[in-house]
């Protein structure tokens, strides 16, 4: 008798756990990424609440769907470190960060960044809001990153970047374990009407076979020299780009505790800082790049198949006369623009001196 009232409370509580919804945070819930996120999430019966500096998207970005009505939208300001959520979470999800240049010229080029407020909007802030989501009971938290090419191209032009990716996960790390934090590291992201046929064209040239040889060919040449350098610039310009549903789906399963250690393995390593001594990162649940990310999106299934939007650019709804460009990603980066003059008059240079269109005049006197 005890044995059967002790089977059938175990099957009550498995029970309960499998159907009662989840409560999850998604900072960065209202941007590009967030907003699939949270609609993601919405979708397999979470409750949801999205922390963002804007609150609600746009209708135009959401087109008054049923998912954009059921989430919690809650707004803080620029300099709101303390705040507290309105309901105690499961997990948490921080869709943020920033790369965009300073807006003033420097130097020679023109394209600069501050690295101190890099790292402070990619690691003070995100430091944050791990902490923010422990105290609200989280017991898992989920982190958008770079991939590992990504990260090894940048480590020295752009560190503050990636030392404010660095600081946030370590922040992850210490405060839910590393088994308990997943770091999603794509590329480039596309998608919605972002990009798409871009996209999908720019990932077809990098996977294609000419590609491929003339990658393979420079590894080739350059392990033939005594001191073999990898060019990493070269391995990020011509690394797969991916889907922002697909990213979407991989980060929502994090945080429904779908990812576990033996789906990906031991993190990669050999990072150096700017003082050329050795960095590590924590030995987190880092799924590297796009092929990394598929490869657990179609393991984990969090959404099913059938209802998966693979070829989004053919049933992505026209932008709104309203919506900006490409879903705003072009907004704040014109200082990308500022190296292009630079550059042409180098070229220019090259192209007289090969043709020789600069003419040694000798004087006779």
């Amino acid at each position: 008798m005890v044995l059967i009232v002790i089977t059938t409370s175990l099957i009550f509580l498995t029970f309960l756990c499998i159907t009662q919804a989840l409560n999850v945070a998604v900072f960065g819930g209202s941007g590009f990424v967030g907003r699939r996120v949270c609609s993601t999430l919405v979708k397999t019966g979470c409750n949801v609440v999205s922390i963002s500096r804007s609150g609600a998207p746009p209708s135009y970005y959401t087109n008054d769907e049923e998912w954009a009505k059921k989430v919690e939208w809650l707004k803080i300001n620029d300099n709101e470190d303390k705040f507290e959520l309105p309901s105690s979470i499961d997990a948490a999800v921080s869709c943020v960060g920033t790369v965009d240049p300073v807006d003033e010229w420097v130097q020679l080029f023109g394209l600069g960044f501050d690295n101190d407020k890099l790292r402070k909007e990619n690691g003070d802030v995100n430091e944050n809001f791990c902490k923010i989501a422990k105290e609200a009971g989280a017991k898992r938290f989920v982190f958008v990153s770079v991939s590992y090419e990504v990260a090894k191209a940048l480590e020295g032009p752009i560190a503050g970047y990636l030392d404010g990716k660095r600081q946030a996960e370590h922040a992850a790390a210490e405060l839910f374990g590393n088994e308990n934090t997943v770091v999603v590291g794509p590329s480039l992201i596309y998608g919605g009407n972002r990009f798409p046929k871009l996209g999908k064209f720019y990932r077809s040239f990098v996977e294609s076979a000419p590609a491929k040889a003339y990658v393979g060919g420079n590894d080739f040449l350059r392990s033939l020299s005594a001191a073999p350098l990898e060019d990493w610039v070269e391995k990020m310009l011509f690394s797969s780009p991916i889907d922002v549903d697909t990213v979407s789906r991989v980060i929502s399963a994090g945080a429904l505790d779908m990812i576990e250690r033996d789906m990906v393995g031991t993190r990669k390593q050999e990072f150096y800082g700017t003082d050329g001594k050795p960095v590590f990162y924590d030995d987190v649940l880092y799924l590297d790049g796009a092929k990394e990310i598929e490869r657990i999106d179609k393991l984990v299934q969090v959404v099913p198949s059938e209802e998966r939007t693979t070829k989004v650019s053919k049933k992505t709804t026209p932008p709104n006369k309203n919506q900006p460009y490409a879903e705003g990603a072009l907004i704040g980066k014109k200082p990308y623009l500022f190296p292009i003059p630079a550059i042409g008059v180098f070229l220019y240079i090259f192209w007289a001196v090969a043709t020789e269109q600069f003419v040694q005049v000798q004087v006779v006197s």
